[in-house]
């Protein structure tokens, strides 16, 4: 809904020199990606709390869209090869096949021990986003009456679900209306992040801008109130949609043919990558072996293997190339399985 303009603004509206009409691009931080991202170092006596209020997604174009967007991220974290670390979203959020996931769950599903320890390298999780309006917090004063985008994950996704699948008073908890605050408490647990004390308050109408929303006693709103809502939901400085899951760069299909190569021992053809690397320019890449997966590989001038005698070299010469090629027969059968194993 647009606000209606004002016979006295329409020169302003057209080619006006206010300097305040621009002044909200002075009030957006540097490096500022729109993200809530609580951190225990922020908290007192080892919580962090803060009360949050999820909020529709009423996109631009004045649709309602999802309330949270969901996507799998996988982190490759090679503390030997820092080259490589880095965050991919999985392929599977744009409809393409996705050869770091099919890695993982190949890794992870297999009977050695070594391979599921590779598999930790590029772990992959759920990640949830949606707006948030940060109601009160005491420990982040100035992050108090903003509108955020808030990474979760499935702890806060179950409390959202069975605020939503109760038998007695079900609740969306970004309903406007019928809504609830969430008080979010965060621990150290294990040496995780822990949300289990995270509580969702009774339900009421949200409260904004030093007002509560009023709503007439037929649960309804009146057009002014409708208008300050969606006023307030428009003051956010970020777009859902960014963080919905997108294809890789020619260098993330680059990276991820690396590291499967050093997982597995053979890459993939990432054809559909127009920047990528040809067959002959690429460069062979040693597998990682259980040595060398979490820990420095080179030898020290302590731990030198002993010499081998001529039998014992021809045999050790002969072994890394019945390896490589079971490594390729296991991973071209691998790769040409289309169904998944999550």
């Amino acid at each position: 809904m647009a606000k209606q303009v004002e016979n006295n603004s329409e020169d302003e509206l057209f080619g006006g020199s206010n300097p305040e009409q621009s002044s909200w691009l002075d009030k957006k931080p540097k490096n500022d990606d729109g993200l809530l991202r609580p951190k225990l170092e922020q908290g007192e006596n080892g919580v962090r709390e803060l009360t949050i209020r999820f909020l529709p997604n009423l996109q631009r174009n004045g649709k309602i869209g999802p309330t949270a967007i969901e996507k799998s991220i996988i982190f490759a974290k090679f503390q030997n090869n820092p080259e490589l670390q880095g965050y991919f979203d999985s392929l599977k959020g744009v409809g393409k096949e996705c050869p770091l996931t099919k890695t993982y769950w190949l890794l992870r599903n297999s009977k050695n021990p070594d391979d599921n320890d590779k598999a930790q390298l590029i772990n992959s999780s759920k990640k949830y986003y949606a707006y948030v309006y940060v109601v009160e917090d005491t420990q982040v004063p100035e992050n108090e009456g903003k509108i955020f985008i808030f990474p979760f994950g499935f702890k806060i996704f179950e409390k959202i679900k069975a605020q939503a699948e109760k038998k007695k008073n079900p609740c969306k908890v970004e309903d406007l209306i019928s809504g609830k605050d969430l008080t979010l408490r965060i621990k150290e647990v294990g040496g995780f992040y822990n949300y289990d004390t995270s509580e969702f308050e009774e339900s009421a109408p949200i409260s904004f801008g030093g007002k509560q929303l009023k709503v007439n006693g037929d649960n309804q709103i009146s057009k002014e109130e409708r208008q300050r809502v969606v006023d307030f939901l428009y003051s956010r400085t970020h777009e859902l949609e960014e963080y919905s899951a997108k294809d890789w760069t020619p260098e993330q299909y680059d990276k991820a043919h690396k590291i499967i190569a050093l997982l597995t021992g053979t890459g993939y053809d990432n054809t559909s990558n127009p920047g990528a690397t040809t067959k002959s320019d690429a460069k062979p890449l040693t597998p990682l072996t259980p040595s060398n997966v979490f820990g420095d590989d080179e030898d020290t001038e302590d731990e030198k293997p002993a010499k081998m005698t001529k039998t014992a070299a021809k045999s050790e010469k002969s072994e890394p190339v019945a390896d490589a090629s079971a490594a390729k027969k296991k991973a071209k059968a691998f790769f040409n399985d289309s169904e998944d194993e999550e």
